[in-house]
């Protein structure tokens, strides 16, 4: 369970490192499942994610993007509601109900890891309304500043959806030292094995290239409350798995309720 500081910290800064969650054989258990996934992704005889590709364009140093591993993996689908990452998802969002939005694994693999450039993650969710989503994301290496470590941008959550200025930016390089008044500070995360770094859906983030000799692999468990309802006219991968009309409760098998107060 957070501390009352740590959920303060949260919601002044936008994002909160959580400790450790699992242990060495879990994340073990984890990246073999990663890997089978991987190399069973053309099988039609195997439960598969939503998504499985590889975002490089070289297939000989891939840079594997996987949405929704969990309806392909047993263990994946255990940790979604693992106790420590629901009940302080909880204290973070103070929900009544807490269900999946959506996994996603991104990895960067040794030397030739790219960037993954600034970012507010619930813009760029436009079938969700309102933007109060949270993120719990789960080294499965240690991610540190030689191996591509996310960087945030703290209380930048409080500032609203800002991807039209985000995405004027040239490059990974060009943030500013303000915005609209505001001093913009950029921290680094690193984030060690088997540890959970917790984020808001609006505040400003990205991470570096990995130049480093060690893959840097990670999954992000995107959570949403009861309040989450759906907008039919924006666009998603999940779309298709929506079930319900425009303005209602996101619910449904794609979108487990995996906590509930009491």
């Amino acid at each position: 369970m957070l501390s009352r500081l740590q959920i303060s910290e949260f919601h002044e800064r936008g994002f909160l490192s959580g400790g450790q969650l699992l242990d060495g054989a879990q994340v073990e258990e984890l990246l073999k499942e990663l890997t089978r996934v991987i190399e069973e992704r053309d099988r039609g005889d195997v439960k598969q994610p939503v998504l499985c590709r590889n975002l490089n364009s070289n297939p000989e140093t891939p840079v594997w993007q996987v949405v929704n591993v969990w309806e392909a993996s047993e263990p994946f689908r255990l940790l979604l509601a693992n106790e420590k990452i629901v009940e302080e998802m909880a204290q973070l969002t103070g929900a009544g109900r807490l269900k999946i939005w959506h996994d996603q694994i991104q990895y960067k693999p040794a030397e030739t890891g790219g960037v993954n450039m600034w970012h507010q993650d619930a813009p760029l969710w436009p079938i969700l309304a309102p933007m109060t989503e949270v993120s719990a994301w789960v080294a499965l290496d240690d991610v540190d500043v030689d191996n591509g470590c996310m960087s945030m941008v703290p209380g930048s959550h409080l500032w609203g959806d800002q991807m039209e200025f985000i995405r004027s930016l040239g490059s990974y390089d060009d943030m500013p030292g303000a915005f609209d008044g505001k001093d913009v500070e950029i921290v680094r995360c690193p984030v060690r094995t088997g540890e959970v770094h917790y984020h808001h859906a609006l505040t400003w983030h990205g991470s570096h290239t990995n130049t480093s000799d060690r893959p840097r692999r990670a999954i992000a468990i995107h959570y949403m409350t009861e309040e989450t309802r759906f907008v039919a006219s924006g666009e998603h991968v999940m779309k298709p798995f929506v079930n319900v009309e425009d303005g209602e409760e996101m619910v449904g098998e794609h979108f487990p309720e995996v906590w509930r107060r009491g």
